[in-house]
């Protein structure tokens, strides 16, 4: 068994845990806790690169953009 101790400010050190591990935190009721480590998702969000371009700095998405995709969400645009 491991004990430790939370400091001043609430933080408890796990040595089994990862930097910048996320851990989710379940009440037993009891009075003791669990902890569970959260696995990350996948970044649901577009992912772009920098280049210049016709001498500007230009966003250049890392995937093909769709054009008819784009002219369908324009068509519901006022």
């Amino acid at each position: 068994m491991i004990t430790t101790k939370a400091d001043n400010r609430k933080r408890l050190v796990v040595p089994q845990a990862k930097p910048g591990q996320v851990y989710s935190v379940h009440d037993n009721g009891d009075g003791s806790f669990t902890l569970k480590a959260v696995e990350p998702k996948a970044s649901s969000l577009p992912t772009c690169r920098l280049a210049d371009e016709d001498g500007f700095r230009v966003a250049a998405p890392n995937q093909p953009i769709n054009e008819p995709a784009i002219k369908e969400l324009l068509a519901d645009f006022p």
